[in-house]
């Protein structure tokens, strides 16, 4: 599920309208989409699976006739017995079909091949029905999720390099449907008859899923503002202001301009007329009341010359005394006051998503401090170019994005000892002591930046290297644990000789742990036939010929116990007393006498839920230490809806996603999600200050966020999110 996201994958908005291409590619973003799409349809997938199964037992209940009793039946027996099989075939058929609609719809910008003509063949009825079930399938979910398949056909196509194309999610997730089954051994009447019942639950099941992945599109930054009925055509005209820059900065400017809501002043009173359009300047009809292209000229440089000295004069402060809006300070000023309506605007927008910064609780104080310096230089950038707004790919907003991957991990005790606020800090004073109006500042800082950040995730992944072996190690032996349990309840819960339990719940299972963590199958069947002779060893035989029987097989039995115990490391004494305490056992058994019995362990109801607790564990390995984080006592959460969604949000979790983890002694530490072992899910977490890493399972990290001692850093960068809450903000008014 989980890939790494390339520091370079910022989603880029193509500079020019939707008619103009623009090449660009972000397989990692898709790969990300993939993985997490492919997952949510399993889970969707798994919670269908036994209402089919139920419908099916049902059909064949009420069936007439032996042969559709059997098909139901059988079907039915066969998706319970599959389910595993089904799902990992539904994973591999949406991944390989997504990857070659992707890669065709990217083919298809430099023109599709014509296809050779197909030979003519016999028509199979039986595949025409299920491809009219799987075509059922995609236009009931086209029916009712119509918008949200656009939005997420758009994107994706336009990840893919075709703006104005749409990848077709839904024929995708019914094709994968119908590969899985086959690819499962599920086929002809049985595939048919599930297909048929799939469709009826298609859009229940499966429309959740595709709510989510635009949802994580849009977080991802990947065309947010996507609407069908406000979509320009391809023929629209660009920005009659400057061809060379997108219609949508001038949208989204505009929208920022209605939430800060300046006054409207009339063209008669000399000043600035506003229309009701969506941008400035000439072609929007927003006059600069009589103003020649000389007086603003002129207008701009008094106005850039008084931020370059404001700027200069910005001093190093703590992040408390910065909280005051550094802009909103300016605008109030002389200066401020004789700005023109489009420079004034312009101040009341940068200023205000600047507050929604300094609001962002995911952002540490110090880091605020600093990206508060930068108040200035912004506004500059803005006011020379409205493009900053929208285009994710201008200097400034690049760089924006890198000092946000460098807050998320810096915790909110960041200092000044800490090295990543130490470069950001030292990046910050770079722009304000070296920025007047040339953005290739920005370009240069944000290279530097960026080759910074790689080689701190580069140190966190040398962490990972270390103690993702310690982890797969121990998941292994639980695992191992876990069967070799399961192999001796049901022998445990008989009524045994004291010294037959005491060999099986230590040393034998011990052995069966080790045979299970070798993947020794051989050897583990071996162990479970003695453990079969054992038991049947201390009945008492009802004759004499039985307990010749029984003294003849026990040599053997004694040497295939004496030759397993010699595989483990125990010490003489132990071995002899087990040893002895057999014999005695067996020769009571041959005499007719009944050697004492063990009770067996009852099995008890619970009265009452207990409470669940985290357990923890140190494990260190020379410099590697890994804190193991697991619920104590139990594997799973008590069910709930709450619950749900906080599992599901940690099973969206990928690698390069950061956690806040509290810490009474230290305060909060974030830390980089690494490594996710491919068995049990379980997360480990390191960064890059230091060797200690932090494993836990999804189970376990759930209820810590439901408790508030883990929290997810949002993926979004910080100005995105500024940006998202302003339009949230003006939705809501």
């Amino acid at each position: 599920m989980a890939v790494p996201v390339p520091a370079n994958n910022v989603i880029r908005f193509p500079e020019g309208v939707r008619g103009a291409l623009v090449d660009v590619d972000h397989p990692g973003v898709l790969t990300e989409a993939r993985d997490l799409m492919g997952c949510k349809l399993r889970d969707a997938f798994r919670s269908v699976l036994p209402r089919v199964e139920e419908e099916l037992l049902s059909k064949g209940d009420v069936a007439c006739g032996r042969a559709q009793r059997v098909l139901f039946y059988h079907t039915g027996e066969a998706i319970h017995a599959k389910a595993p099989q089904l799902e990992g075939a539904l994973l591999a058929k949406w991944s390989a079909l997504f990857t070659q609609a992707c890669r065709a719809s990217n083919k298809g910008r430099r023109g599709a091949a014509s296809s050779p003509p197909q030979e003519l063949q016999l028509v199979d009825f039986g595949a025409m029905d299920e491809e009219l079930v799987v075509k059922a399938i995609a236009g009931s979910l086209r029916s009712q999720c119509d918008e949200g398949l656009f939005a997420i056909g758009r994107r994706l196509a336009f990840l893919s390099g075709e703006p104005e194309g749409s990848l077709p999610i839904e024929h995708l997730i019914a094709e994968s449907l119908g590969g899985a089954f086959e690819d499962a051994g599920l086929v002809g009447k049985a595939k048919l008859e599930i297909l048929q019942l799939m469709e009826r639950h298609a859009v229940d099941v499966f429309g959740p899923t595709i709510d989510d992945l635009n949802a994580f599109l849009i977080g991802r930054g990947v065309l947010p503002q996507l609407s069908r009925t406000c979509s320009p055509s391809p023929n629209q005209p660009r920005n009659a202001t400057d061809p060379g820059k997108p219609a949508e900065s001038a949208d989204l400017f505009a929208l920022l301009q209605e939430l800060v809501r300046p006054p409207q002043v009339s063209a008669g009173t000399g000043g600035a007329s506003v229309g009701s359009g969506a941008g400035y300047g000439p072609s929007t009809g927003v006059s600069m009341g009589g103003a020649s292209p000389a007086g603003m000229a002129v207008a701009m440089e008094q106005v850039m010359a008084s931020l370059d000295t404001l700027q200069r004069a910005v001093p190093v402060q703590t992040a408390a005394a910065l909280m005051d809006n550094v802009l909103r300070q300016f605008h109030s000023s002389d200066a401020g006051q004789n700005l023109d309506y489009l420079h004034s605007v312009t101040v009341d927008i940068v200023a205000t998503l600047f507050d929604f910064i300094f609001d962002d609780a995911s952002v540490a104080d110090p880091i605020k401090a600093l990206v508060a310096r930068m108040q200035i230089p912004v506004l500059k950038v803005a006011m020379l170019d409205k493009t900053f707004f929208s285009s994710k790919s201008h200097p400034a907003r690049r760089l924006l994005d890198g000092i946000s991957r460098a807050a998320v991990r810096c915790g909110p005790q960041a200092g000044h000892d800490n090295p990543l606020y130490a470069r950001v800090a030292e990046i910050v004073e770079r722009l304000q002591n070296e920025f007047s109006q040339d953005t290739e500042l920005f370009d240069t800082l944000c290279i530097e930046l960026e080759a910074f950040l790689e080689s701190q995730e580069a140190a966190a992944d040398a962490h990972a290297v270390n103690a993702a072996p310690l982890v797969a190690e121990q998941e292994r032996y639980e695992l191992a644990a876990a069967a070799a349990d399961h192999a001796l309840v049901g022998w445990l819960a008989m009524p045994l000789p004291s010294a037959v339990t005491d060999l099986l719940d230590n040393e034998w299972r011990k052995l069966l742990v080790r045979h299970s963590m070798d993947g020794d199958n051989a050897a583990w069947e071996a162990a479970m036939d003695t453990v079969s002779e054992l038991v049947a060893s201390v009945d008492i035989p009802s004759d004499v010929p039985s307990r010749k029987r029984l003294a003849a097989r026990l040599p053997t039995l004694v040497r295939r116990i004496c030759n397993g115990l010699g595989r483990l490391e125990m010490a003489d004494d132990r071995r002899l007393a087990l040893i002895d305490a057999l014999f005695s056992v067996h020769a009571a058994v041959l005499r007719g006498t009944a050697p004492p019995i063990v009770t067996p362990r009852p099995v008890l109801p619970v009265a009452e839920p207990v409470p669940v607790s985290l357990a923890r564990e140190q494990v260190v390995r020379g410099e590697t230490q890994i804190e193991r984080i697991s619920l104590a006592g139990a594997n799973e959460l008590p069910p709930s809806r709450d619950r749900a969604d906080v599992l599901s949000l940690v099973g969206s979790l990928q690698r390069g996603d950061w956690v806040e983890f509290a810490n009474p002694e230290s305060g909060p530490l974030r830390y980089r999600l690494s490594w996710i072992s491919p068995q049990r899910g379980i997360l480990l977490f390191t960064t890059s200050q230091s060797p200690r890493a932090i494993s836990v399972t999804p189970n376990a990290l759930a209820l810590q966020i439901e408790r508030g001692e883990a929290i997810l850093m949002p993926p979004e960068p910080m100005f995105d999110r500024a940006v998202n809450r302003a339009l949230q903000k003006l939705k809501a008014a």
